[in-house]
């Protein structure tokens, strides 16, 4: 019966341990100019990205391009006053701890290339992660005791989007772009009790989705863009392994959530050399209302057999406002600035320990450099939670981890991004 017990209140963690990240998990940038704009590019977009951000955006390529990158995300996240009440034989939990994560610098890379076919037909292909977090703590739990919830997790999904953009006329451009992709996620933690370590890797091979833009030029100075990417359905598998040995498969439905995407780009000055966007993005999060995790075999538990097992999330949809400005200097020098609004979708009632996720503000920077055929861009963002999220007790995603009995904490963040890109025209 202990084990049993054991068993169940492991797979409620897990399962609180899957991807749930949230609004932390969306991209900062696919590719460095739109890092530094902060997002704000759907109505002006580089052509090798376009096929992410607006496909319609390929029309705007003059030659081939190809470009390739990296962003480094380094998260610094501190937990204060963790403590958890009414434990039997642990009152240890119940002195207030302070402690941070682990994790380091997370690389994610993204490579494009873009080229005209003919005056009005333009394509390209761009690789990046559009989904992607790997958070990790302090495997012990004497130190750090949410370790039983989660001392390590990881989530990510890779695409290759090829896309063709057609140009209806001098102001109106339709673009398209297929998604082909592939996801993985995992998380580990140390079982209250026990001290067993408890680990799960589950992957989805492959995974489909589509992305669809509208670009019109209503002046040479006034640009509006429209993109929507679709809804990824995805269908993990793995194994669930307590101390190194595999006790069930572990299967998920879990759905990358739709986006609509909506910029109004303006020119200013006698040359046109200063471009601002606003943007804004809707993320349809409440389609993880439920996540219900099922085994490949039942799992006996007090109540008899489980074959699966639903945990209720009630995120919320957002709606993330972002700000952009590039001034072309020269033909040499590009300096770019950008803000972002990114309130968060999860409430207090299913936050848990992965990623204490709050609302963002995020500020950006960069500059372009052009040297004959050779275009390189840099750019800089910081992320931080304004207020620092408190929880007593109410998390559902937190207190199964513990028998039951109420957490409590004070979580804070900031992340810190770098990235750089190498672009070539032909």
């Amino acid at each position: 019966m202990k084990r049993t017990l054991t068993i169940l209140t492991a797979l409620l963690t897990l399962t609180s341990a899957l991807p749930t990240w949230a609004g932390m998990v969306d991209t900062y940038g696919i590719g460095s100019r739109a890092t530094a704009m902060g997002g704000a590019v759907s109505a002006a977009p580089s052509p090798v990205f376009a096929p992410y951000y607006n496909p319609a955006g390929l029309s705007r390529a003059t030659s081939a391009t190809m470009s390739a990158g990296v962003l480094t995300t380094t998260p610094d996240i501190e937990i204060d006053d963790y403590s958890v009440a009414g434990v039997p034989h642990r009152p240890d939990l119940e002195t207030p701890t302070n402690f941070s994560d682990e994790t380091g610098t997370l690389v994610a890379p993204h490579l494009g290339a873009a080229m005209p076919l003919s005056d009005r037909l333009a394509a390209g292909i761009t690789l990046c992660v559009p989904w992607g977090m790997h958070v990790k703590w302090d495997k012990n739990p004497q130190t750090n005791p949410g370790a039983h919830n989660n001392y390590e997790a990881y989530y990510q999904r890779v695409t290759v989007t090829p896309a063709l953009s057609y140009k209806v006329s001098e102001k109106l451009s339709l673009g398209a772009g297929v998604s082909l992709g592939r996801s993985e996620t995992g998380a580990d933690f140390v079982q209250l009790g026990t001290n067993d370590i408890y680990e799960a890797e589950l992957t989805d091979d492959f995974n489909v989705s589509y992305n669809i833009g509208v670009l019109y030029q209503a002046t040479d100075r006034l640009s509006m863009g429209l993109t929507y990417r679709s809804r990824t359905e995805a269908e993990f598998e793995g194994d669930l392994k307590v101390n190194g040995t595999k006790i069930n498969t572990v299967m998920l439905d879990y759905d990358h959530p739709e986006q609509v995407q909506a910029g109004l780009g303006y020119r200013f000055g006698a040359k046109k050399g200063l471009l601002v966007e606003a943007d804004a993005t809707w993320t349809r999060w409440s389609i993880n209302d439920v996540q219900d995790q099922r085994f490949s075999s039942p799992l006996m538990t007090p109540l008899g057999p489980v074959t699966s097992l639903p945990v209720t999330r009630d995120w919320d949809d957002t709606t993330k406002y972002s700000i952009g400005m590039e001034w072309t200097v020269n033909p040499t020098v590009t300096l770019r600035g950008g803000y972002v609004w990114d309130p968060t979708p999860v409430p207090d009632e299913s936050l848990d320990f992965i990623w204490p996720d709050g609302d963002k503000h995020t500020f950006s920077l960069g500059a372009g450099f052009t040297f004959g055929n050779f275009t390189l861009d840099i750019a800089a963002s910081y992320a931080d939670i304004p207020s620092k999220r408190t929880i007593n007790g109410e998390s559902e995603a937190l207190n199964p981890s513990y028998g039951g009995a109420p957490v409590s904490l004070v979580a804070d963040g900031t992340v810190l991004n770098v990235g750089t890109t190498l672009s070539y025209r032909f």
